[in-house]
């Protein structure tokens, strides 16, 4: 039975107030907090949202007998290779920046650099003129998107090779070789002439993702008495005196902590460190475990997942033909880290030809079709300052996704919130979330309702601002 229309207003003005007392409540309760706030260029990496990872290398090229980093530069030799390929299958996803393995683990650097003859000036490719990585930032101006880097200080297998001892694994009993002066001094001293030469020549970067920053896969957290630190410290450094606007890893970003594009929630953009300084990992992360944040932390650092078997099989290195995913494992992704506040890099990886290969250029696409379809029209959207923001509808709207953005400028905030749904008269819970910081999406069974009320429950700051509180039926066909 459907309740007096005079009735019903009445009750939905009235819990208004309610949750406009029991917030502020809370609220004032933390005034005093002081929050981690980002830069405007970390506000800015969040808005990019999804990215790609270009994982391309000599390893590609490998026999399966051959080390890791044992591969002569020689074998390097596409025959096809079409950088611009590779971008547009990124745009074609709606990706709005990529990165490019320029130098991967085993060592080899798709730049002419002059540190090493491992690289791209020592194959048959372009007569050993090529520079993979000019070609791939020209292609991503090109198409209007950010190029990052990645260059892994810790991993380098070429020179674990060439020079026996030189750390790159997580192995305890091989920690304290870089205690060895002049190791540590040459190490420090090729990995910061690699990082100048990829942040002065090749014009604006977005992001370098330096790998492994401050933790190791099968021992935790590197020891802070060895060099480690001091290492990616050093290198941190260097890039922001370089590029002050490039976001270095760890620092800058942190990783969501496992390799299946997914990040923990509820998902707190602020963190404390384990020693307290900005140059080492969180309290909270766990490889392949939760990476939380920390609500009161010191040190603002968005999360940044990336992942390669949730969208096709195989691993990050193209080394055999793989398919991709069902295009709804493919989405989680995009839920799982998006949807929660977190950004996400889904590996793109070319073949043996240097070309993306087909039916994963076209997974890509219908990835990219799909998000649009499902979030480019929204049935109504809002914004504003306060705990509580109302959706009113001209007529009842059936929908079933609910998309809020935290305007976190000064901080995030918001720790609980509901939504309801006027259905026939009453204001019916549909969603109780706790964090919302860059993005949440609420996913819930459609309902048909005529009003949509968000109310922020607890926060631990103030002002609540909602950046964007949009609908969305997505279940509805495009015309």
């Amino acid at each position: 039975m459907k309740m007096n229309p005079i009735i019903s207003f009445i009750k939905a003005a009235v819990l208004i107030v309610i949750g406009c007392v029991t917030a502020a409540a809370s609220l004032a309760s933390a005034q005093e907090i002081k929050l981690a706030k980002p830069t405007p260029t970390q506000l800015a990496f969040q808005d990019l949202e999804l990215g790609v990872f270009i994982h391309y290398s000599i390893d590609v090229y490998a026999e399966p007998s051959s080390p890791s980093g044992g591969t002569p530069a020689s074998a390097f030799n596409p025959t096809e290779l079409n950088v611009e390929q590779w971008v547009l299958a990124a745009k074609a996803m709606g990706a709005t920046f990529a990165v490019l393995t320029a130098r991967h683990e085993e060592g080899f650097c798709l730049w002419p650099t002059k540190t090493t003859d491992y690289s791209v000036k020592s194959n048959p490719y372009k007569g050993g003129k090529g520079d993979i990585v000019r070609e791939f930032v020209d292609a991503c101006r090109k198409h209007g998107l950010k190029p990052g880097l990645y260059n892994p200080p810790w991993i380098n297998r070429h020179w674990d090779a060439s020079l026996p001892g030189y750390v790159r694994t997580a192995d305890p009993a091989r920690l304290d070789k870089f205690d060895d002066p002049a190791r540590y001094a040459q190490v420090l001293k090729t990995e910061t002439e690699q990082l100048r030469e990829l942040m002065s020549n090749y014009g604006p970067l977005v992001f370098i993702w330096d790998d492994h920053n401050g933790r190791s896969d099968s021992i935790g957290p590197i020891p802070l008495g060895g060099k480690f630190r001091e290492l990616y410290a050093s290198l941190a450094k260097t890039s922001h005196e370089l590029q002050p606007n490039c976001l270095y890893f760890g620092p800058d970003v942190e990783h969501v902590g496992n390799e299946d594009g997914r990040a923990c929630y509820p998902l707190w953009n602020a963190v404390t460190t384990i020693d307290g300084t900005d140059y080492s990992i969180s309290t909270t992360f766990k490889w392949n475990g939760t990476n939380t944040g920390d609500p009161l932390g010191k040190f603002y650092r968005p999360r940044l997942g990336s992942t390669t078997t949730s969208f096709s099989t195989g691993g990050w290195m193209w080394t055999r033909p793989r398919q991709p995913q069902p295009l709804e494992r493919r989405m989680r992704v995009y839920y799982e880290t998006i949807g929660r506040g977190a950004g996400i890099l889904v590996n793109l990886t070319p073949d043996r030809r240097g070309l993306v290969p087909e039916d994963l250029v076209a997974a890509a696409k219908e990835m990219g079709d799909e998000i649009k379809r499902r979030f480019s029209n929204p049935l109504a959207q809002t914004n504003g300052t306060g705990p509580v923001h109302t959706l009113k509808f001209a007529a009842a709207q059936t929908f079933d996704h609910i998309v809020t953005m935290e305007d976190l400028r000064d901080g995030q905030k918001i720790s609980n919130y509901t939504i309801k749904a006027q259905i026939d008269g009453e204001w019916k819970t549909i969603v109780k979330g706790q964090t919302i910081g860059h993005k949440r999406i609420d996913q819930f069974t459609p309902v048909t309702a005529t009003a949509v009320l968000f109310t922020c429950t607890e926060s631990i700051g103030q002002p609540v601002v909602v950046r964007n509180l949009a609908v969305f039926n997505t279940a509805a066909k495009t015309p």
